[in-house]
């Protein structure tokens, strides 16, 4: 099967590099260069989390990717994804159905290792955040960021080594 993917980005290279995998002929179409330097997958960095509130089928979906960023670090011989933390700061208490509460509930449900700080506790472990404005917060050590940019660059090395043609 010949298939044409329109837009070189992170989403269009990654699926014609599993599609070619998958022995198809790809051919991927990109407005200018790639990494296309206004693109919305071309920049420092992507924050990559499974905090979706009480949205599951998200959740889930970064439960399957986290090994595949540490598969991509491995063939890179680099830091694509750094596993760093993400910190949800609230400024007022999590409540039942709001994204942080909701958030919280669901990592935890699903074995997540949480930090849960009040207003002192966020002082004392971020005191860049001291001055009092957030007053519940939590740590989720399993997040962190992606060079989203790097990534495409490395993307599209891999989509035409495998044979793509970009």
């Amino acid at each position: 099967m010949r298939i044409q993917i329109i837009g070189g980005g992170v989403f269009g290279l990654s699926v014609a590099l599993e599609l070619r995998q998958r022995g198809h002929a790809v051919r991927v179409f990109d407005a200018g260069p790639i990494p296309h330097p206004d693109a919305s997958s071309t920049d420092i960095s992507k924050l990559v989390r499974a905090d979706y509130g009480a949205d599951v089928f998200y959740t889930g979906l970064m439960e399957q990717a986290f090994p595949l960023w540490q598969a991509w670090n491995e063939r890179a011989g680099e830091e694509l994804y750094r596993q760093v933390g993400f910190l949800l700061l609230s400024e007022k208490a999590f409540s039942e159905g709001g994204f942080e509460h909701e958030s919280y509930r669901l990592l935890s449900e699903r074995g997540y290792t949480l930090e849960r700080l009040d207003a002192a506790g966020i002082a004392q472990r971020f005191p860049v955040f001291a001055e009092g404005k957030y007053e519940a917060a939590y740590f989720n050590p399993k997040a962190g960021w992606a060079a989203s940019g790097r990534v495409v660059e490395l993307l599209a090395r891999w989509c035409q080594q495998a044979g793509v043609h970009v």
